[in-house]
């Protein structure tokens, strides 16, 4: 296959899983807490500090707040579509970097293949169709492995091999910590060591990137320390959720259990050939002997990937989606094994694959056809079109993989199945996991208490902020002009609604100095109760 179709299946598989109905699903998980601060930067104009209703928000770094506001700015929409597109282009960025990055040491069809297996790795469509850390941390880990990689098997300058990654490794450090570095240095000191270049960890260049790597991170830490100290609000929270995870006395034994189960899983479909490639590498007919610097890199990978599932296994607070940073690396560590097994047992796997690419064709055809149905909802004209775009890029790629890719492994016909399949299926799986749009339909009973161009102003105070992070969602969906405030903040004048948990009654009368109620009722958001009260004018 050519480099230039090549590229352009890789992009068109990238466009049917993580674009589709991007933007239609309500908010889930952590995603509000990805964008009210986004929102807040853009507003204040305080790019350090992040903050939620005007309080502190220092539970991670600023780079997803950053990324946010810039793509708002750029699409000029405030939508979902355009918050979650960060998380899209980031796998776009790792698919393209696995691409091109890898095509010299491992050749054109297996870097496609690498590429193709990141973007179809279940949990990472998952996380790369919502504004979520991991979509982005992934992909500046696996491109700073991917960039290693590339510059150390050409045997390029080591003020290269050691510079370039690092900075993505210090752009990681701005999303999520420091704690990307956890499967870094195995899967370094794996490599080096199978190459006997242990030394080159000493090398002057090496010291400079990880200087490098601490001027991105660190002035930031600085500034914010500076502007709210460093306990709570600060570095301080980050050391208390790490103290969190390793803490015993807070683990749930049911999670922690079965994690060794759950964690493979996270890697699905491609689990299963790495599985088959281990059994044979374990069995000692697979070679990896570290003559070639590819060699050195695999056996790095797989100590990375060990290093990694051993380490979320034995965390008392340990969760798969923990390992998704080393996934670029288990993809190249799967792709080269496998087609090192013995043909006569690869035949047999593709011919099993084939089977199942079989059922996965039906399962594409049907599911998103039975969905719509259970959905009792009637689909409106972009979900039909959907439903047959979808169908027809999943015939079309069957008969493709019949005819013109016949020769090509089934990992390709696979991976174009799934890319297909995704253009009507990935909608309709957002609908059920989300919760029916139930927060946007609350927050237009709220509207609906207030005239036009009135102002609804939310008391999300500590415990709405962290007890209650769904409900921070009717924040982002009552129309403007809308506004909350903290413990810190004050009442605005202009405010004609005041929304509040009854639990935080004594506190949003405090708020209310001189105002007045007219009204107060209740709503209730997922068997939470919010009191309304309506305003009188200010005086």
């Amino acid at each position: 296959m050519s480099p230039r179709i090549a590229l352009l299946l890789l992009c068109l598989s990238w466009a049917a899983l993580y674009l589709p109905a991007l933007g239609d699903p309500e908010l889930r998980g952590e995603e509000i807490r990805r964008i009210l601060p986004a929102q807040g930067m853009l507003e204040s104009g305080d790019w350090i500090v992040p903050r939620i209703a005007g309080e502190v928000y220092a539970n991670k770094p600023p780079l997803i707040n950053w990324a946010v506001a810039g793509m708002f700015v750029l699409t000029g929409s405030h939508s979902e579509f355009s918050a979650r597109l960060v998380s899209s282009l980031s796998m776009l960025g790792l698919g393209l970097a696995s691409y091109f990055l890898l095509r010299k040491p491992i050749g054109n069809e297996h870097a496609l293949l690498v590429s193709l297996a990141l973007l179809t790795t279940l949990t990472l469509i998952s996380k790369g169709r919502l504004i979520e850390i991991e979509a982005l941390f992934t992909a500046l880990f696996g491109i700073a492995c991917f960039l290693w990689i590339r510059l150390w098997t050409d045997e390029r300058s080591p003020w290269l091999v050691w510079t370039l990654p690092y900075l993505f490794l210090g752009l990681g450090c701005l999303v999520k910590g420091p704690v990307h570095l956890l499967f870094w240095f195995p899967f370094l000191l794996g490599t080096l060591r199978s190459a006997r270049q242990m030394r080159t960890l000493l090398h002057p260049a090496h010291f400079l990137g990880l200087l490098l790597m601490a001027g991105i991170f660190l002035p930031w830490v600085i500034l914010n320390i500076r502007a709210v100290g460093a306990g709570e609000a600060s570095v301080g929270n980050w050391a208390e959720e790490l103290a969190i995870r390793g803490d015993v006395t807070q683990m749930e034994w049911d999670r922690w259990l079965t994690n060794p189960l759950k964690i493979p899983g996270g890697f699905l479909p491609w689990t299963v050939p790495l599985v088959f490639a281990l059994l044979f590498l374990w069995k000692k007919r697979i070679r990896v002997d570290a003559i070639g610097r590819l060699d050195a890199v695999i056996r790095g990978g797989l100590i990375a990937l060990a290093a990694g599932y051993l380490l979320i296994c034995l965390l008392p607070g340990g969760v798969p989606r923990y390992l998704m940073p080393v996934y670029p690396l288990a993809a190249l560590v799967t792709i080269e094994l496998f087609f090192r097994t013995p043909e006569t047992a690869r035949a047999r796997y593709e011919k099993m694959a084939n089977g199942l690419n079989r059922v996965l064709l039906a399962i594409m055809v049907a599911a998103p056809l039975l969905m719509a149905f259970l959905s009792g909802v009637r689909p409106d004209g972009s979900r039909i079109l959907l439903l047959v775009a979808g169908t027809a890029a999943v015939v079309m790629t069957a008969i493709l993989n019949r005819t013109v890719w016949k020769r090509q492994p089934t990992f390709l016909h696979t991976a174009f199945l799934i890319a297909a399949g995704g253009i009507a299926l990935l909608p309709g799986i957002q609908d059920f996991q989300g919760e029916g749009d139930l927060f946007r339909k609350a927050a237009a009973e709220i509207d609906a208490k207030t005239p036009p161009r009135s102002r609804v102003v939310y008391f999300a105070d500590e415990v709405f902020r962290n007890r209650f992070t769904k409900h921070l969602r009717l924040l982002y969906y009552t129309r403007e002009p809308s506004s909350a405030i903290g413990e810190n903040g004050a009442l605005p004048e202009d405010a004609t609604l005041f929304v509040g948990l009854p639990e935080s009654e004594a506190a949003m009368r405090a708020k209310l100095g001189d105002r007045q109620t007219m009204s107060e009722s209740t709503i209730d958001v997922r068997r939470v109760s919010l009191l309304v009260w309506q305003l009188k004018p200010a005086s």
